[in-house]
């Protein structure tokens, strides 16, 4: 344990960035530019480091990064560095620009902004001490992205310490894959809580059978319901019949989408979201940009899948097919009707918006250019 607080304390100590973090999007362009856009953005990841906003901080990694690191790896093991070494605020005393090579995979990286700061932190003794630390950040999509690792093994080693055990999989019939969905995003949206200021509780889940009629704090699930999340009850309600029938159309993961959009919505209740006609206050939100939303957090809980080698071969394709064919909003509607979910190119962005971005992509008012002219 000490010597990987050790390695924690070299590699990560000021290489540290609760919703949203929003880094600048302007496209880089020339030098100085992309010097101010750098420190503008490795200040608010330090920042935000330091105040323990740790889901923000690994959204910002690079996507090569986000391919190796699980976020509750992260998470845990930012939370244990920064519990021991309790860092104080950054000052960016320099920025470069050139190549940088990732020791984790060799590859190497042009235009990045090699980032030198100061950082006061408890030593090993307890003993509070100042040092001098880098990180680099490389743009992506116009906007810069960092690393952290020095090998391979090093990230091996944070996975062999923090990782949590998988969920497993019990037999291959429609109750195996729900039962394995509904264990997976409960262990992934706890996780994601963790260190956050707002405390997690699971849904209750509810299957109903081929045929049954269940009644639920929202009023009757009838045969034919899909599904959905009440939040009167705190429950997910799902119909197996439809579900099955899912999975032979489109897929397991078609069905695993369904849950997971659902499982959102409970997370956006937790968090204090609330479905309005027409939003007065910050927590409000249209049923558009709610819905929206909820697509982009299960697309967060995709790419966590994908880096636990959870995600198989064509479970993205089978998701923005029955996304695209069955779920969008036909034309005409009104973005701003009370049950507007989007339209299928609408929802297919925002669940990629959360693969790609993390929770920090998945603001409840998406829309807000289009918010200003709603009547």
């Amino acid at each position: 344990m000490r010597r990987l607080l050790t390695s924690l304390m070299v590699l990560l100590v000021g290489m540290l960035p609760v919703l949203p973090l929003v880094a600048s999007a302007q496209t880089v362009t020339d030098d100085e530019m992309r010097m101010d856009v750098a420190r503008e953005t490795a200040q608010q990841i330090l920042d935000s480091a330091v105040n323990g906003d740790y889901n923000a901080f690994f959204d910002k990694l690079h996507p090569d990064v986000l391919a190796e690191v699980p976020r509750d790896v992260a998470l845990q093991a930012f939370a244990y560095l920064y519990g021991q070494t309790s860092p104080g605020p950054a000052t960016i005393t320099d920025v470069k620009l050139g190549d940088y090579t990732w020791p984790v995979n060799d590859v190497t990286y042009p235009n990045t902004a090699e980032i030198t700061y100061t950082q006061t932190f408890k030593n090993q003794q307890g003993k509070t001490q100042q040092g001098e630390f880098k990180m680099y950040l490389t743009p992506v999509d116009g906007q810069y992205r960092w690393f952290f690792g020095n090998s391979s093994a090093y990230i091996n080693e944070l996975i062999a310490r923090f990782a949590k055990p998988p969920v497993s999989r019990e037999g291959n019939d429609i109750d195996g894959l729900i039962s394995y969905v509904v264990q997976d995003l409960d262990t992934f949206f706890a996780s994601s809580f963790d260190g956050s200021s707002q405390s997690y509780r699971s849904p209750k889940v509810r299957v109903v059978e081929q045929g049954r009629r269940e009644m639920t704090g929202c009023g009757p699930a009838a045969p034919g319901f899909w599904a959905f999340y009440c939040p009167m009850d705190g429950t997910v309600w799902l119909d197996k019949k439809f579900l099955a029938g899912l999975d032979q159309e489109f897929g397991d993961f078609a069905v695993a989408f369904v849950i997971g959009h659902e499982w959102a919505h409970h997370v956006q209740t937790v968090i204090g979201l609330d479905r309005q006609k027409k939003p007065r206050n910050p927590m409000d939100v249209y049923s558009i940009e709610l819905e929206l939303m909820a697509d982009c957090l299960g697309g967060v809980w995709t790419r966590d899948l994908e880096t636990r080698g959870s995600l198989e071969d064509g479970d993205l394709l089978e998701a923005s097919a029955f996304i695209f064919q069955r779920l969008g909003d036909p034309n005409g509607i009104n973005p701003f009707n009370e049950q507007a979910h989007g339209n299928g190119e609408q929802r297919i962005d925002a669940f990629t918006d959360g693969f790609d971005g993390g929770f920090s992509a998945c603001t409840p008012n998406g829309l807000s250019p289009v918010r200003e002219n709603a009547t």
